[in-house]
């Protein structure tokens, strides 16, 4: 295992805080866009919105994302052109920044349990490029194989497997141990948090169709036994309808599924799919882009951004495309949701 550097500020001095207390349980982080920079804010909607500033403006920060217990977050940081993660309490107030060697970040996903974060760094010839961080020992565990070119995807529900993509294959691993299992052909797997699918994209004539794996519990459960050879490498979402999909998040713990379809490369809206039924829903409808969906299992609310009055302000609604309603309405843009 090898040792981080950490580097600790208190940083309480450095915020700008705007309006009243910050109650967790109704916080949104978001990746506030001026210029050719960004930084990342607390946005407060238990009342009259109102921010609290993280970072600031000397870099440029990115994907917010909290840990699933809500006691941190993390987000990614470019300085000097080179990009670090960072790491801090629910509140702002402690922030570390990790790292490995001197490597630079590309992505990271906190791990189901919270105490733990898979990170992908820029490939390196000599190492593998997807690492496995612990919080508690401030260690690294190399994840995958040394001259592969990994993307990171998800966890399983568990935490115990992730799942990446070398090229256009996904793959199956355990990180503290040595298997890596081929799965299908695709591209940005995402593990359902009932532990039963992982929905990914193909790209076929240059449109991105939404496809899913089944039984994939299964496939975990069966691992090191002998099992007859599969020819079953997952099926289409949508056999009727055209469609190009540019994002997508699980809904109902892994029941339905929340996709953008972008019509026709210029107008994308939201839509729900179930899973089991393959009924879709379209959930707005207008002649502007929305996207950064995020879906809250919590307060069965769906989070987004939408150009509608031409700035990315952001919004919520109900699972059902109802209750429409802007959170904050500001000339600067916002994206990187996550609550």
């Amino acid at each position: 295992m090898k040792k981080i550097t950490i580097i600790l500020l208190l940083v309480t001095n450095l915020y700008l805080i705007l309006g009243c207390d910050f109650d967790q349980n109704k916080e949104i982080l978001a990746e506030q866009k001026i210029g050719e920079f960004s930084r990342i804010v607390l946005v407060n909607t238990s009342s009259k919105p109102s921010f609290k500033f993280i970072t600031d403006l000397e870099s440029i920060s990115t994907m917010p994302k909290w840990a699933p217990d809500k006691n941190n977050f993390a987000y990614m940081s470019e300085k000097n052109n080179k990009k670090s993660l960072w790491v801090s309490n629910s509140k702002g107030t402690q922030l570390e920044v990790v790292k490995y060697k001197d490597r630079e970040i590309s992505n990271f996903e906190w791990a189901p349990n919270s105490k733990e974060i898979a990170i992908e760094f820029l490939q390196n010839s000599d190492e593998g490029n997807i690492f496995l961080y612990s919080l508690s020992q401030k260690s690294f565990l190399p994840i995958t194989r040394p001259q592969k070119n990994a993307s990171l995807g998800s966890w399983s529900p568990d935490s115990e497997w992730i799942v990446y993509n070398i090229e256009d294959s996904i793959y199956l691993s355990n990180p503290k141990g040595v298997n890596e299992i081929f799965i299908t052909k695709g591209k940005n797997p995402k593990w359902s948090p009932n532990g039963e699918y992982v929905i990914f994209n193909r790209i076929e004539n240059e449109i991105q169709s939404l496809w899913i794996y089944k039984n994939i519990d299964k496939i975990v459960k069966n691992t090191g036994k002998n099992v007859k050879d599969s020819d079953y490498f997952g099926e289409v979402l949508h056999e009727s309808e055209k469609v190009n999909i540019s994002e997508y998040d699980w809904a109902y713990g892994g029941n339905k599924i929340l996709y953008i379809n972008d019509h026709n490369n210029n107008n994308k809206e939201i839509y729900i799919l179930d899973v089991k039924s393959k009924n879709i829903e379209r959930l707005t409808n207008n002649k502007v882009d929305e996207n950064n969906i995020v879906w809250s299992e919590k307060y069965r609310s769906i989070l987004f951004i939408s150009n509608a009055h031409n700035n990315s302000d952001i919004y919520q609604m109900k699972p059902d495309g109802s209750s429409q309603e802007i959170i904050l309405n500001s000339k600067d843009s916002f994206s990187s949701l996550d609550w």
